[in-house]
């Protein structure tokens, strides 16, 4: 499984109402982005508050009568740089010169190591070891007056001048909220204007509890920055050569029912199942996805196909840690109480098991031995995305090259490793066929041994 750094939603509302229960229900929206961490600044009394705890963030902020502000953001965090502690758990706020600022991130800064050791080598000392904590010393040091006086212009021209994507990122201040998004658009970050106020997201399914008007939903450009305010809204943008969006995104990590870069997830997943149908034919007598991320491109594989769709795995959405030692066994272990089998539907079946990605490859290992044990005759694994067999330094959490089991391996031994009857991929050129025109403005990497 892929994981991915961070979910980010701010609030700006008119009329003095609170602001927090909306920034809740929204960072609820995107818990799938981070489940280590969750918190909030806002502005209270002419200052900026922190509320941040390790944890879901319905516990993190099961406790909110206290917070009241019209102007917050909020973070939800998957570590991919820095420990998985409170220490790195955002936002991050921080006071300079009587005045203060706080910061939500989603990204990961490519030349967050040469950025790092400038600093330090000038003196600055760091807090944390998360490479979100570098924009706010570049700031600091490269915007030479109060942070009262900065202006959206010197923010983001700073920001696009000595941070490298990938960010989509928050900034609050006492009387602003600033929304900036890197020059690529590799994460995606979205805008909601109501007669309330502003309402910003890492995903627009993020503003589905506000029963939004979708003609007032708008995407921040990349190399754009908007500031939010009661005033209304300014916006800064530099000029952009190409675009590289994440097309992880679409695999796995946005929600089905986003709009990300343009394209609704669920019929992209689709799409992508649809396509594996055809480059992969097999007879079979049942589909079965491996659940949640696996489903929309199941009914693809099985619309194409004409091949019944069958709920061959569970999911159980109630798993905590095993109990057993930490080994091989209890991994298995984990697999088997996060998606247990279905026996009755999978005994002396024929099964296309289509997933979404194959990374280390031991937790498609387990399943196929979990399903072969209930007494599935063939199993014939689909992996609705190509084999990732590359490193990923924008953010996805992907491992070294060594430990990806398509890097080592071909397509027959990826077979045999995992024990499987056959095993098949959606191609790049798969990919193209779907995309159409709009293919140049996805970044692949992960997919290309360079």
């Amino acid at each position: 499984m892929l994981m991915e750094e961070c979910g980010v939603f701010g609030v700006v509302l008119k009329n003095n109402e609170n602001s927090i229960p909306f920034v809740i229900e929204g960072l609820i929206a995107l818990q799938h982005r981070g489940q280590e961490s969750a918190g909030i600044a806002y502005v209270s009394n002419n200052e900026i508050k922190v509320h941040k705890r390790m944890g879901m963030v319905i516990d993190v902020f099961e406790n909110y009568n206290k917070m009241f502000s019209d102007l917050a953001i909020g973070h939800v965090r998957y570590s991919t740089k820095g420990k998985s502690d409170i220490q790195n758990a955002q936002p991050f706020h921080v006071r300079y010169k009587n005045e203060h600022f706080a910061i939500a991130h989603n990204g990961q800064i490519e030349n967050a190591e040469t950025l790092r050791k400038e600093l330090e080598e000038n003196g600055t000392i760091f807090l944390t070891d998360s490479d979100t904590e570098l924009i706010l010393h570049i700031l600091i040091k490269n915007i030479n007056k109060d942070i009262s006086k900065w202006t959206i212009e010197e923010i983001s021209k700073t920001i696009f001048q000595y941070i490298r994507p990938s960010y989509s990122l928050l900034l609050l201040f006492k009387d602003k909220l600033i929304a900036i998004r890197d020059k690529y658009g590799y994460r995606p970050l979205y805008y909601y204007i109501s007669e309330s106020g502003y309402y910003i997201s890492s995903e627009d399914s993020g503003f589905n509890f506000l029963d939004p008007n979708n003609a007032n939903i708008f995407e921040v450009l990349p190399g754009e920055a908007i500031e939010f305010s009661k005033s209304g809204i300014k916006k800064f943008k530099i000029p952009t050569k190409e675009k590289k969006y994440c097309f992880f995104e679409h695999i796995y990590f946005a929600r089905p029912d986003s709009n990300i870069f343009g394209r609704n997830v669920h019929l992209t997943r689709e799409d992508l199942g649809r396509i594996c149908a055809i480059e992969n034919p097999v007879e079979a007598d049942i589909v079965v996805p491996v659940l949640d991320s696996g489903l929309s491109a199941a009914l693809g594989y099985s619309k194409e196909s004409k091949i019944p769709i069958e709920l061959g795995l569970m999911r159980n959405r109630y798993v905590g840690r095993t109990f057993i030692a930490p080994n091989q066994k209890d991994r298995e272990i984990g697999v088997k109480r996060k998606l247990p089998p279905i026996s009755k539907v999978i005994e002396g079946k024929r099964i296309i098991l289509v997933d979404d990605s194959i990374v280390r490859g031991t937790t498609m290992k387990n399943i196929v031995s979990m399903l072969r044990k209930s007494g599935a005759s063939e199993i014939h694994i689909r992996v609705s995305s190509p084999k990732v067999i590359n490193t990923c330094h924008w953010g996805v959490d992907i491992p070294k090259k060594e430990d990806l089991i398509a890097y080592k391996l071909s397509l027959k031994e990826l077979k045999d490793e995992l024990k499987a009857d056959s095993i098949g991929y959606v191609s790049i050129n798969g990919i193209k066929k779907i995309l159409k025109e709009e293919f140049n403005y996805y970044c692949l990497n992960c997919f290309k041994n360079n």
